[in-house]
């Protein structure tokens, strides 16, 4: 399926491989016209989730970090994936993904050692380089491309090193997440906003990783966009506000004791639930996981589809109390998409003993000062980007007994908002079409507007996009002022006043109809 939906893609405007004329380097994807507008749609309804409703701060820090940053952060010694390199053809693999890649093909065989592989599949995160070049000698795993012998595993740093200035020495980076950039800014941010926690930080912008092999299109990527948002608390009170709103919501958990059974079985609780049962660590990372639950829902992922993976103590980080991966069923198998942490205080405290400013911020209840702990959900937005894609594509059937292939996304994301087809471009059918587009972008709807081609083609063409609502301009049109709407999902049709277009198409799309 992954090829179909690729080639739509592709066809249709969505992405663009980055440089095609010189031929596509691997990491790099570009949105289309068609892509770009769905892409800010999605950016948009996080700010709303994420940000406006419970009163967030937006910023923007710079893409280029100077090293003192990143080796406080801890980047410039440990962000990085284990290198295996082939002695014959002198390719250069990671070496997780070829574990992984060898394990998982065994898994599929089945047999008696199921178990067992599977347990060594949960202990690759946070392996050592050499412990991996011991598992590759055990698994026996030779060079994918020649066969050949694998050289001893060593360690690739992911960041894409520049020079700040002329002068050389003045080591900078290409941040590999927009976290840092918040985390240096809390101070200023923290007082110009009445010097009180809790507070929320969010930003919206470009990461950068140099990946080793990157592969799956969108799936992993050179350069991507990133979601992320700092929540700034004292920790003496681990509550979040508005927890009381999303405490019975139910999460789909993949808990540590299933995983560590080597079983692929999520188990569903409460939020309210897993945070007495100690499985999430406090109240304000449950209400995350909450909202981010009822984001991707929106955004035409089914919640089925998608589940919280608990991480294994190996593989969560020493200072963290308590990481959680959302994970999405894809054609790539399960892809994770969010990862939700409680960073403590490690960050704030980490730039603090770098910089040596104090980054502590006085508490007036307590009368004393402490360092905030955060809770971080960071999210990617190319990678849901692709699993909406998947999760709304639908291969023909439906209205009119269509043979074409389209998508199903909610009218609040989909590219357009509708398209305006004149039944005709004569008797002044493309003029009256003209000037009702006008009109309805003029109230702030995103029109397509396609005069080329059959009724029929018009049509399957905004199917293809996933355009909710098509409206057509005939000769009843010039008679009477009314149009046609067709929906997308039944093909059915309404006949509605030009004057009444857009509140009733504001009303579906903030309601989601898409039958008539």
């Amino acid at each position: 399926m992954k090829e179909e939906i690729m080639e739509i893609a592709l066809k249709r405007g969505f992405l663009i491989p980055s440089n095609e004329i010189y031929g596509h380097i691997s990491g790099f994807y570009e949105y289309g016209s068609i892509g770009t507008p769905m892409k800010r749609k999605i950016e948009r309804a996080w700010r709303e989730l994420f940000l406006y409703r419970d009163g967030n701060y937006e910023i923007e820090t710079a893409n280029v970090l100077p090293e003192a940053v990143l080796r406080a952060s801890g980047h410039l010694a440990n962000f990085g994936d284990p290198l295996a390199e082939c002695k014959s053809c002198k390719k250069r693999f990671r070496a997780d993904t070829l574990v992984a890649d060898h394990l998982e093909a065994e898994v599929k065989k089945g047999g008696p050692h199921v178990k067992r592989l599977k347990e060594h599949l949960a202990r690759l995160a946070g392996m050592k380089p050499e412990e991996m070049s011991a598992k590759i000698r055990e698994l026996g795993i030779k060079c994918p491309e020649c066969k050949g012998e694998l050289a001893e595993v060593g360690w690739f740093n992911l960041m894409f090193r520049t020079n700040i200035g002329p002068i050389e020495g003045n080591a900078g980076y290409l941040r590999p997440e927009t976290a840092q950039g918040i985390f240096t800014a809390f101070p200023r941010v923290f007082r110009a906003h009445g010097g009180k926690l809790p507070i929320g930080i969010g930003q919206v912008g470009r990461s950068f990783r140099n990946e080793i092999s990157p592969r799956q299109g969108l799936i992993r990527l050179r350069e991507f966009t990133q979601m992320e948002l700092e929540y700034f608390f004292n920790p003496a009170h681990p509550q979040h506000p508005k927890f009381a709103e999303v405490a019975d919501s139910k999460l789909r958990i993949l808990t540590r004791e299933s995983q560590k059974d080597g079983k692929d079985e999520e188990t569903e609780m409460t939020a309210a639930d897993a945070v007495a049962k100690g499985i999430i660590p406090n109240e304000i990372l449950a209400y995350f996981l909450v909202r981010e639950s009822q984001f991707y829902a929106g955004m035409g992922v089914p919640s089925e589809k998608f589940r919280f993976r608990h991480m294994l103590a190996e593989e969560t980080p020493h200072y963290s109390g308590g990481n959680f991966d959302l994970e999405v069923s894809t054609s790539y198998g399960w892809v994770e998409t969010i990862g939700t942490a409680y960073r403590t205080d490690f960050d704030l405290r980490s730039h603090q003993e770098a910089s040596k400013q104090d980054l502590s911020v006085f508490v007036e209840e307590e009368k004393r000062r402490i360092l905030p702990h955060v809770v971080e959900p960071s999210m990617g937005v190319d990678r849901l980007f692709w699993c909406i894609l998947e999760h709304c594509y639908r291969e023909n059937g439906g209205a009119e007994g269509r043979d074409w292939s389209w998508f199903d996304f909610p009218p609040s994301v989909a590219p357009f908002g509708c398209a305006v087809l004149p039944l005709m471009k004569k008797d002044g059918l493309k003029e009256k079409a003209e000037e009702i587009v006008s009109q309805l972008r003029d109230a702030g709807l995103s029109c397509y507007y396609d005069e080329s081609g059959s009724i029929g083609r018009r049509y399957a063409r905004q199917d293809e996009i996933g355009t909710p609502y098509c409206i057509t301009i005939d000769y009843d049109t010039l008679k009477d002022g009314t149009v046609t709407i067709r929906f997308r999902n039944d093909g059915k049709q309404v006949r509605l006043k030009v004057a009444e277009l857009p509140s009733i198409l504001r009303d579906y799309i903030r309601n989601g109809k898409v039958t008539a």
